[in-house]
């Protein structure tokens, strides 16, 4: 396993896609703050006295990354895996005696390494930013935590999710499926919903779906949800079903 690893790391690294992904997240961050800023002038401009425009802070900031994190970890985690598929290096690996499972592990691991770099840069450029030029209302504060804690789970089951479909499908085919997943099943999901004028289902498909999820932090990033903890357990089901499904489909799959 830690040569799987250390090798996957060694291509991630190397690689140019890791840091243009990396570039555009920070990049993202920085047009989101500015965008605030130029909406908190022309409010500003808007009203009698600026004192009295209803000025955005930056809190907002911390959770507007949820929806794009799943695409651009697609990018460059799902890119990386589908390359080992056309370049017959996954063969190669089987060949010198490393296990199916340890490869797809090595894979979800390194996909999610890259998940919790693009979140942290994210964030941390946002916080940073935030601060100087729009301030904040709310952060820190216990409930911010929580969400942002709860926001890794989301991300950790679309990742895995990611990694499944990319390790499945082996192809191209895979990788597109993966970093429009997050817009597929939200339309799909929403459907769903409409189709089914059952409360209590309506609930629990809104806890249940990944993207779902994501809509109710970012209206309430202020507040924890009251089934916070149910909605989390859903995510780790998700990661815990669809990494152990995607390891033994690929156990027992052909790569011819």
């Amino acid at each position: 396993m830690a040569n799987l690893l250390a090798e996957g790391y060694r291509r991630l690294f190397k690689g140019k896609r890791f840091y243009i992904v990396l570039a555009v997240v920070i990049a993202i961050s920085v047009m989101f703050t500015l965008l605030y800023m130029a909406v908190n002038k022309l409010a500003g401009g808007m009203v009698m006295g600026e004192e009295d425009a209803p000025m955005i802070p930056a809190d907002p900031l911390l959770f507007d990354n949820i929806g794009i994190t799943p695409l651009l970890v697609g990018i460059a985690a799902g890119m990386l895996i589908v390359q080992d598929f056309r370049n017959n290096t996954i063969r190669n690996k089987i060949i010198i005696g490393h296990s199916r499972v340890k490869i797809y592990m090595a894979n979800w691991i390194v996909s999610v390494t890259v998940m919790v770099i693009y979140m942290i840069a994210y964030l941390a450029v946002s916080i940073l930013l935030g601060a100087i030029i729009l301030g904040f209302e709310e952060f820190p504060s216990k409930a911010i935590f929580i969400n942002l804690l709860h926001v890794f789970f989301i991300e950790l089951a679309m990742t895995s999710l990611i990694v499944f479909l990319c390790n499945t499908m082996k192809n191209v085919g895979g990788f597109v499926l993966a970093i429009t997943m997050h817009y597929i099943v939200d339309m799909f999901s929403l459907s769903l919903m409409l189709l089914n004028k059952h409360e209590k289902a309506q609930q629990i498909i809104r806890e249940a779906v990944p993207s779902l999820q994501m809509s109710i932090i970012q209206q309430n990033y202020t507040e924890t949800h009251a089934n916070g903890v149910r909605m989390i357990l859903f995510m780790v089901a998700i990661t815990v079903v669809s990494t152990v499904a995607g390891a033994l489909l690929f156990r027992k799959s052909d790569l011819k």
